[in-house]
C-alpha cells in the first residue's frame, strides 16, 4: 500500500494525526486510515508532490504505516506461534493423563489385593451368587451371574479364590 493522498485531521484532542488515503500498487484498491505523525511543528516538511510520485521515497507517514503493518504481521506471527504452543500443551495433557490413567489402572492391577473373597452357590437365595471375605466370612457383594460378580471384584481390586462347597 501507498499513500497516495495525507490530510491533516483535527477532530482528535492531540494534535498531530493525519487521515491518510493508501492505494494498493498492484490491485489499485484504496483504504483510508488515520495515523499519529506527531505534531506539525516538530515533524520534517514533506514534499506534496512526493506522495503521489511512485518513484519517491517513502515518506515518514509511509514509514510509519509500513512498520505498522510490519508490526501487526509480526504479532499475528506471535500469536499464531502462541496459540500452537497451548493446543500442544493442552494435547500433550490429554496425552500424559490418558498414559498416567492406562499405568494407574495396571498399578492396581500389580498391586497387592485389598480382599481375597470366595466366590459361592446359594440356589436358595436371591440373588443366587455372593462374594464372601475369606477371613471375616462376611458376604460382601451377591449377584445372580457368577461370571459378572467375579468381574464386579476384579474391577475392585479384589482377589478371587476358587469356589469352595456351599456354605448352608
Amino acid at each position: 500500500m501507498q499513500v497516495v493522498q495525507a490530510e491533516r485531521d483535527d477532530t482528535m484532542m492531540v494534535p498531530g494525526y493525519e487521515r491518510q488515503t493508501l492505494q494498493c500498487v498492484s490491485c489499485v484498491e484504496s483504504e483510508q486510515r488515520l495515523v499519529f505523525v506527531g505534531e506539525p511543528g516538530l515533524r520534517p516538511a514533506e514534499p506534496a508532490a512526493a506522495t503521489t510520485a511512485a518513484s519517491a521515497p517513502p515518506t515518514l507517514a509511509e514509514a510509519i504505516v509500513s512498520a505498522a503493518d510490519k508490526e501487526l504481521d509480526e504479532g499475528e506471527a506471535l500469536l499464531r506461534r502462541a496459540i500452537e504452543m497451548v493446543r500442544d500443551s493442552i494435547r500433550s495433557t490429554a496425552a500424559a493423563k490418558a498414559s498416567a490413567d492406562r499405568s494407574g489402572s495396571m498399578r492396581a492391577k500389580k498391586s497387592p489385593p485389598s480382599r481375597i473373597v470366595q466366590i459361592s452357590h446359594h440356589p436358595s437365595e436371591e440373588p443366587a451368587y455372593a462374594a464372601a471375605d475369606t477371613t471375616s466370612g462376611l458376604v460382601l457383594l451377591r449377584h445372580r451371574d457368577s461370571a459378572h460378580l467375579r468381574a464386579m471384584c476384579g474391577r475392585l481390586g479384589w482377589q478371587v479364590v476358587e469356589e469352595g462347597v456351599a456354605r448352608a
